[in-house]
């Protein structure tokens, strides 16, 4: 079954990217969606004109106008759905497209009504799957449109009735509850069709909006180069974390930390090699910092870490000893070894301040100074 379902992937891959020339694999946007249903139902339609006009001949007796009529029909629709494809192919106008299916496909079905019985005849019915697919691929105006043209061919033809016309049906009476059975069932698979797609490619769609709204999320709230949290989400935390400390009366500790000599290493060394030692700064206070803490880079060679529900404030400069001295360890960057120096200041909720910019303050000073402070 599995097997089976990837060959049906592959042909669905292959027909859209035949007929809208993209990656049918490529991320949706708007225009792709809309292309992608276009040339999937195209494709169910074309295979249901195929299997009633192959089909109906075998099990109904048709005289030859039937026969006529129901090949006519078949190369009618065929070269409609291949004058679409060209159409969303080589002039990627998806609505020329769509207009250009549906005007040959009600035209098609408006004069079979004339052969089959008029509003008895199985194709009156089948013109509505032409404003669902216009509302679907083209929108809400496509919609109203194709909406109005078959109420007014369906007002038409059910007027010319009532005025006395008689329109032709070759379909002999005997016959008639299985040609609209056939019909029916055509029109059951031509909507079921178009609704799968739909449902297909919304499901597509939602999950590259996801997509796109959780790599945005990421961006807004953390570094490029690092992938730390950046300043806005550090703030946000800094603020949850002193209301939260408000309430427990637990001490939160802060630690700015800077590299020392940044600026002379970008000189010498270029700012790859800068970007490089941040990246492992980084990396290394991770390692050194609990999983309930907060690193974040606020910018160029300046971090900070933020750690609630610390046990004893006394513990801080212990701390910061500790990553000053896993930071400064010996690190090979492209070949070269570098020391690493950084300055680390240190400030604590409550004793330090009641607010970010007072704690950051405090740190910034201390760290500046090259001292651990502890008020």
């Amino acid at each position: 079954m599995t097997n089976v379902l990837q060959q049906l992937t592959r042909v669905r891959d292959w027909w859209i990217g035949l007929c809208t020339g993209r990656d049918p694999l490529r991320p949706l946007d708007e225009e792709h969606y809309r292309q992608r249903i276009l040339a999937i139902t195209s494709f169910f339609w074309l295979l249901t004109v195929i299997a009633v006009t192959v089909i109906t001949p075998l099990i109904i007796e048709l005289s030859p106008e039937g026969r006529l009529a129901a090949t006519t029909l078949f190369v009618i629709t065929g070269f409609s759905v291949l004058g679409s494809i060209l159409i969303l192919r080589y002039l990627n106008n998806r609505i020329a497209a769509l207009h250009m299916l549906l005007l040959v496909y009600t035209g098609a079905f408006a004069v079979a009504c004339a052969y089959f019985g008029g509003t008895r005849s199985p194709t009156y019915a089948l013109l509505i799957l032409a404003p669902v697919m216009g509302a679907i691929v083209g929108g809400t105006g496509a919609g109203l449109f194709w909406t109005s043209l078959v109420l007014l061919i369906w007002s038409v033809i059910l007027g010319l009735e009532r005025l006395g016309m008689q329109f032709q049906q070759i379909i002999v009476p005997q016959n008639y509850n299985l040609a609209i059975t056939i019909a029916y069932a055509a029109m059951g698979m031509a909507v079921v069709s178009i609704i799968m797609v739909y449902a297909e490619m919304n499901k597509h769609l939602r999950e590259a909006l996801q997509g796109a709204n959780s790599e945005l999320d990421y961006l807004s709230t953390h570094d490029d180069l690092t992938g730390l949290y950046n300043r806005r989400f550090y703030e946000q935390r800094m603020a949850r974390s002193l209301e939260r400390a408000q309430t427990t009366g637990k001490a939160v500790g802060l630690l700015m930390l800077d590299l020392d000599d940044f600026k002379e290493i970008n000189d010498t060394h270029g700012h790859g090699m800068g970007d490089a030692l941040l990246i492992k700064l980084g990396e290394r206070l991770r390692t050194q910092v609990r999983d309930t803490d907060l690193i974040a880079r606020l910018g160029g060679d300046e971090f900070v870490v933020l750690m609630e529900n610390m046990r004893s404030p006394e513990d801080l400069p212990q701390i910061a000893a500790k990553l000053i001295a896993a930071v400064e360890q010996p690190v090979k960057v492209r070949n070269e070894v570098m020391a690493l120096s950084v300055s680390c200041g240190v400030a604590v909720y409550p004793q330090d301040g009641s607010n970010r910019e007072e704690l950051e303050e405090k740190a910034d000073k201390a760290m500046y100074l090259s001292l651990i402070h502890i008020s």
